[in-house]
């Protein structure tokens, strides 16, 4: 102790130990999640998938808020439940989910770390997981398709993060590799990441927001407003030939906008240049106009925004990296029913690599376990983990629970509930 002050070193040893006595005792009061059902052989992994958190800037419009305590326990209660890996499917940070009244944000890093204050127990909580030696891994979503890998590793220093291209990542995991988790937007044509489209506005920059950003924008303000915009009259265009593929094409994409505007008006004029978009190489303001196609004098359905987006489909399939490629049509009709999504988990992965045995994806929102025999040569499962967003009653705090080991893969898909207890969703 040459040169210390006694008094000094003795006051730092009792802090050190006070410290450990206090971090010890919030320990024990934190209680393992009763996650397995029976002892696990040493070889066995086991990994817990969440996704579509929603983690919003700001309280008074993001879509989680009600369950960011419970979510914040549930992580915290995960560092003790004897868990090999975590995976985020997506979803996690919501850049997306913003009304147009919301200040303007021009630098993501800047946004993603005031969304991530806005969760800092959650955030905290992720971070307690990976000093714990829990291996936490990412794919991205749709509405976390601009947050990059330098962004979120000094978020959450230690991540890992699973990414095969602008806004997509696949994770394959398992003791035998036998499992995919993608968040699943890729397949729908309004939320795949599209780096063809809007050169003409974005110019060299390479940009790759899909119009379910827009259509996003505009949902969050319907909430922000209060849902009390009255519907708007909107241009009429009456359905072509199918025999016309490509402005048959065009219609659906219009049909969609319209169902879209509908079911979500706002209170902006159809002319109003309200939608602020500075990101990702956009610098201006867009109308709906701007985003629901007409026709044009050429004959064509057209918008200033994802001109004939229809035809560059097969090529942004090609760079998102879509084995079993789907038609323009199916991919934007599916943009809003979940079986659509559901289905690639097939066409993509059980039909075409027999050593996947389970896909997991998110997106949808909704949580659904599908199991397959028929055409197999052992049992295939797919499960939507669901989400974490307030207001799903009966099913929102979902997450999947797998057991993988040499021989076999235990596959469950649970809710936590608001007393911390948990239940498997195909037992009810």
């Amino acid at each position: 102790m040459k040169g210390l002050n006694k008094s000094f070193v003795v006051t730092l040893i009792l802090t050190v130990f006070l410290f450990v006595g206090v971090f010890a005792q919030s320990s024990e009061k934190i209680e393992s999640i009763p996650l397995w059902e029976k002892a696990s052989a040493d070889e066995a992994k086991r990994i817990v998938v969440i996704s579509d958190l929603h983690l919003g800037v700001d309280d008074s419009f993001s879509e989680t808020v009600k369950n960011k305590d419970l979510m914040a326990e549930f992580l915290e209660r995960l560092v003790f439940s004897g868990i090999d890996e975590l995976v985020i499917a997506g979803d996690m940070l919501d850049e997306w989910f913003v009304p147009i009244s919301y200040q303007p944000h021009n630098d993501l890093g800047v946004f993603f770390r005031e969304v991530a204050d806005n969760n800092a127990a959650i955030m905290a909580a992720f971070e307690k997981l990976i000093q714990s030696g829990v291996k936490v891994i990412y794919v991205p979503g749709n509405h976390d398709l601009l947050l990059d890998e330098e962004t979120l590793a000094d978020l959450l220093p230690g991540i890992s993060q699973a990414r095969d291209g602008d806004g997509v990542g696949v994770y394959r995991t398992g003791t035998r590799s036998e499992i995919v988790i993608e968040h699943g937007h890729r397949y729908d044509t309004f939320c795949a990441p599209d780096p063809l489209s809007n050169k003409e506005i974005t110019g060299s920059y390479p940009s790759y927001l899909p119009p379910g950003y827009f259509f996003t924008r505009m949902a969050a303000t319907y909430v922000a407003e209060g849902k009390s915009a009255p519907k708007k009259e909107l241009p009429q265009i009456e359905e072509p030939s199918k025999e016309n593929g490509d402005l048959h094409d065009a219609y659906v994409y219009y049909s969609l906008w319209t169902w879209a505007m509908t079911s979500f008006p706002i209170k902006a004029g159809f002319e109003d240049k309200v939608i602020y978009c500075g990101v990702n190489g956009y610098s201006d303001s867009f109308s709906l106009s701007d985003l629901l196609p007409s026709v044009r004098e050429d004959g064509s359905i057209n918008a200033v925004l994802y001109a004939n987006v229809q035809r560059r489909w097969d090529d942004v399939q090609e760079i998102n990296g879509i084995a079993a490629k789907n038609s323009y049509a199916q991919a934007t009709a599916g943009g809003i029913d979940h079986n659509f999504l559901d289905d690639q988990a097939v066409k993509q992965y059980f039909n075409l690599d027999p050593t996947v045995d389970v896909v997991i994806f998110g997106h949808s929102h909704v949580p659904i376990v599908n199991r397959f025999l028929k055409g197999y040569n052992r049992e295939k499962v797919y499960v939507n983990s669901g989400t974490w967003i307030d207001g799903k009653v009966g099913q929102e705090r979902c997450f999947v629970v797998i057991e993988s080991s040499e021989q076999t893969t235990t596959v469950r898909l649970m809710e936590y509930h608001p007393d911390g207890t948990i239940s498997d969703t195909e037992k009810k």
